[in-house]
Order: structure tokens, then sequence, then C-alpha cells
């Protein structure tokens, strides 16, 4: 009898034990949503590193928090582009940022929004790069982890919209340095040589701006952004295009994307 009630209460203290492990995991998922809830608010107010320290005590509490991973990501990139961050610990932060958005991503690999968080990252990064093969090197990783998010559903207008910029920022700041070189004079940069290591730098990536900036004006009727960087587009193409007639009909269609831009409310700022 005495052997029964011991085994009773042995099997009693297991029972207990794992209700309380079970319990405790069930409180450490709520505790962490409430951190994550936290966070929330202190980055919707800008107050980032409350809200870096929100996130990282939901993720001491739940590890697999896909949620806590991208917001803590979120929160220290959002760091490092206002120039929060000190030198000294730049790379550190750009190194934890990177982390967690990577980590919210395997956890949750059907979701857009890591994706599309990193490479506004990457973007950034590639814009404070210090030579041109970084440069090239953030802002290729850009837009392939903005494919990624793209190909898990049906595409939104201003994520097309988001990858021809992303495109321009990378061909763009070459061309106008080209064309500024080169004078006003209208038509094909007359400098051939220059012409040609452009179109095979760039023409493909400026094709692919064109078809996705042309995707967001058919995806939307109530922006002018795309009909304005579709004209933007255009005239850049056109000065490294061959022929004087290929540099003529691209100047032409850009003429015809702003006129959309203008009759659809647009306004072009001084010196365009």
């Amino acid at each position: 009898m005495t052997k029964i009630i011991g085994r009773a209460c042995g099997m009693g203290i297991l029972l207990s034990v794992a209700l309380c492990i079970q319990g405790q995991g069930r409180a450490d998922s709520s505790d962490a949503q409430g951190w994550i809830e936290k966070g929330n608010t202190a980055l919707a107010q800008n107050r980032l590193h409350d809200a870096a320290a929100a996130f990282q005590r939901a993720i001491d509490l739940d590890p697999s928090s896909a949620k806590a991973h991208e917001q803590l990501g979120v929160a220290l990139s959002r760091a490092i582009v206002a120039g929060t961050v000190r030198p000294s610990a730049d790379s550190d932060v750009v190194e934890r940022a990177e982390h967690h958005l990577r980590q919210a991503i395997e956890l949750a690999p059907f979701e857009a929004k890591p994706l599309v968080e990193l490479s506004q990252l990457e973007a950034a990064l590639g814009e404070q790069a210090p030579d041109s093969d970084q440069r090239s090197e953030r802002y290729r990783s850009a837009r392939d982890l903005l494919k990624k998010a793209l190909a898990l559903g049906p595409g939104k207008a201003d994520m097309y919209l988001r990858l021809a910029n992303l495109e321009r920022d990378e061909f763009g700041p070459a061309i106008q340095q080209a064309m500024t070189r080169s004078g006003s004079k209208p038509g094909p940069l007359g400098d051939a040589e220059l012409r040609h290591k452009l179109q095979q730098q760039y023409g493909s990536l400026i094709e692919d701006a064109i078809a996705n900036a042309r995707k967001a004006s058919e995806m939307t009727t109530h922006s002018s952004r795309p009909l304005l960087l579709m004209s933007r587009l255009l005239r850049e193409r056109a000065v490294i295009r061959d022929t004087p007639e290929q540099y003529a009909s691209d100047m032409h269609s850009a003429d015809d994307w702003q006129q959309q831009f203008l009759v659809n409310g647009g306004h072009l700022g001084p010196g365009h």
C-alpha cells in the first residue's frame, strides 16, 4: 500500500511539473506577445532603443517568434538609417539587423514583409556603401529579396514601383554623371566608348526598371508616381541609345509620360 501511495505521489509530482512547464510555456508565449506589442508602440513613436529592447525581450521569451525577430530587425534598421547608431557599433548593429530579419524569413518563409524589410535595409546600405562594388552588391541583394517577396503572391503596384526605383538607384547616378560630362547637347552621348560601356553594364537593368514601372502604372489609377518614373527612365535610356532616331523616340515617349503625370495632378519640382 505504501509503495502504491509512493508511486501515486511520484506520478503526481511529475504531472505537476509537467503542467507547470506547460503553463510556463504558455506564459512565455503570452508574455512575448505582450513585449511585441510594447515594442510596436515604441516603434510607432520612433523610440527605437526602447522598441529594440522590447523586441529582444520577446525573443528571449520565445526565440521561435518570427514577428519578434522581424520587428527587432526593423527597429535596428531604422536606427541605422536615422544615423542614431554610434560609428563604433555600426557594423555590429548592421549584422544584428540582418541576422534577425533573416531569422524572421527562415521562421516564416511564406511571409513577404520580412523580405521587403531586409530589401529596404540592403538598399539603404547600398546607398551608404563606400565603393561601387559594395554598392552594386547591396542593390543586387535588395532587388533579389524584393523579387522573392513578389513571387510569394500577387504583387502590389507599390512593390513594382519600389523595384523599379531600386533598379534606377543603381544605374541612375552613373548615367546622370555621364550626361553632366557630355554637356547639354541633345542626342545620344557623344563618347561612343562610354555609351557602349553603360549599355553593357546597365542596359538590361534599365529595361527591367521600365517594365516594372510600366506594370506599376497599369496596376494603379490613383498614383502619378509611376508616370513620372517612366518619363525619367526613358530619358536616361535615350542618352545611351546608338542613333538619333532611337534617342528621339525615347524622348517623345518620355514627354508623353510626363504629360500624363501632369494631367493626373503631378507637379514638377524646380530644375526638372
